[in-house]
Parts: C-alpha cells; sequence; structure tokens
C-alpha cells in the first residue's frame, strides 16, 4: 500500500458511548436501565473488557429492544473487540428504529471503510451527510473512500469542502495532495505538501512526498533538498539514501545542460556535402531475411 494509504489509516471511529456514568446512575434512578446493564457494560468497555461489555448490553438490549443506546454501545464494544460485522448489524438496527440517525450512518460508513467496502461506505456516509450537511467527519471519510478507490478528482472535491471548513486540517492537505499529484496536478500537491510542512516541520513523510513530486516536475534542485530532510530527520532511511542519489545524479546533469554553450548550426561546405553523398551512396543495404 503507497505510503500516504498506509499513513491515513482509519482511526478509531467516532461514536463515543452513548451514556456517561453520571447519566447512567440518572437514568437508572428514571427507571431506564433495568438491571443496571447498560452501567456495567459502559464500565467493562471501558477497562477494555469487551466480551463482558458485550454480554451486559446484550441484556439491556433484551430488557429494551427498542432503546437505540444500548445497540450503539454494542456496536461500539463489538468494533473494539474485533467483530465488526456484528458491529454493522448493531448500526443497521440504529437505523431501523431511527431512520434519520446521521451518526450511525456515519459510524456504518467507518467500519466499512476498515473493512474495504469501499462501494458501501460511500453509500452510508453519502446518507448521513444528507441528514446533516454540516457531518465534517462523514465528508473526510467518504473522501479517503474516494481516495482508496483511485476516485482522486471525487477525493480532490471532498477533501476540498473539508479544508474549506477547516483550513489548518493537516491530514485533508496531505490526502489532498496525493489525488493532486495522481491528477497530474503537481503545483497544486506542492501547496498542500507545503502547507503540511508548515504545520508539522519535523514530518520526514511529507518532505518525502514533496519531494517525490518535485521529482515528476523534474525540479531536482528541491527534490535534493527534500530528500536531504528527510535523511535530516531519519538518517538510516535507505528509500531516502536512494532518492537522493538519484536526485542529485541528475541534478548535476541538469547544470551541466545549463551550462554547456547551445553549439550554432555548422555551415555545409560543398565538400563535406559531397562526402556526405558518397557516404551514403555506398552503405549497406539491409540484407533480406533467409
Amino acid at each position: 500500500m503507497n505510503l500516504i494509504l498506509r499513513r491515513c489509516a482509519v482511526v478509531a471511529f467516532s461514536v463515543a458511548f452513548a451514556c456517561a456514568a453520571p447519566d447512567l446512575a440518572h437514568a437508572r434512578s428514571r427507571g431506564s436501565d433495568p438491571g443496571g446493564h447498560t452501567n456495567r457494560g459502559v464500565k467493562y468497555a471501558r477497562d477494555k473488557q469487551y466480551d463482558k461489555a458485550i454480554a451486559e448490553f446484550t441484556k439491556a438490549i433484551e430488557a429494551q429492544p427498542n432503546d437505540a443506546k444500548n445497540y450503539e454501545n454494542r456496536a461500539m464494544a463489538y468494533r473494539l473487540g474485533g467483530k465488526p460485522a456484528q458491529a454493522l448489524g448493531d448500526l443497521s438496527k440504529i437505523i431501523e428504529l431511527h431512520p434519520k440517525d446521521a451518526d450511525a450512518y456515519a459510524a456504518k460508513g467507518q467500519i466499512e471503510i476498515e473493512q474495504k467496502k469501499f462501494d458501501s461506505a460511500i453509500h452510508d456516509l453519502t446518507q448521513a451527510m444528507k441528514l446533516d450537511s454540516k457531518n465534517k467527519n462523514a465528508q473526510r471519510y467518504r473522501a479517503y473512500a474516494f481516495l482508496s478507490k483511485q476516485d482522486w478528482n471525487k477525493a480532490v472535491e471532498d477533501y476540498s469542502k473539508v479544508i474549506e471548513r477547516s483550513p489548518d486540517d493537516v491530514g485533508a492537505h496531505e490526502r489532498r495532495a496525493y489525488a493532486y499529484r495522481n491528477l497530474g496536478k503537481n503545483n497544486e500537491a506542492i501547496a498542500d505538501l507545503t502547507r503540511v510542512i508548515e504545520a508539522r516541520p519535523n514530518d520526514a513523510e511529507a518532505y518525502r512526498q514533496r519531494g517525490l513530486t518535485y521529482r515528476l516536475m523534474d525540479n531536482y534542485e528541491k527534490a535534493v533538498g527534500d530528500f536531504s530532510k528527510v535523511l535530516e530527520l531519519k538518517p538510516n532511511d535507505a528509500d531516502a539514501k536512494a532518492r537522493l542519489k538519484y536526485a542529485q545524479q541528475k541534478y548535476v546533469q541538469q547544470k551541466l545542460r545549463r551550462q554547456l554553450p547551445t553549439p550554432s548550426p555548422s555551415k555545409v561546405t560543398k565538400g563535406n556535402a559531397a562526402k556526405a553523398r558518397t557516404q551514403k551512396s555506398v552503405s549497406p543495404t539491409p540484407s533480406r531475411a533467409e
């Protein structure tokens, strides 16, 4: 997988546990947490005891089958416990109970991205955005799905909208740069990568990606500068060493070409012209294939 895509791996999805402990205590006093299963489930989940949390949330669901918070909690526990298929099932149940729940669609789309189900993710994230046009996270994840499908134009479109809302979103600039570069829009890619470097001046990968982009533009002088910076930050980086060596060689060749005078067209004398005609007349003809 490309370095940019590896670095843009999906972070833990953003649906928080539906009920914090103080809220649960209040809820229990109103009788909305029969048996205290939701409260215990949240505590187990916070302690990363996901199987126990799932068992408690399952009991809470049996007691309150139409309460979306318990499906939401169990979905989170399933996901963190490495059971994404079950998490998707619970999120689908939330959507069944509340068809206009934008967060459920967004969370579902994020898990689908983790499973590389990009078409399904795009569908669910689009639905989340229809229900909540200000859902920046849904747009960011959809952009990542487009990026993973190599749909560069749509990825640029989504990341640009994310950046319009949050100009300092470094991750969006980084990923948009990757999409731009694949579209051959290298100047735009350089601009985005420069923003990343300004925000993260010790980010070796950003310098590497900008160096690669400069190389595509035959700007070997600046490529040398960026690959040198990678090695300053990561002295043992074999990839950067190889790229720096190549860029240095090409830069030297470019300097030599610029320094050498351009030869003026030579005059063809009558003697040279006659000699050329003679050489042409005696040159061998290609032999026929046997």
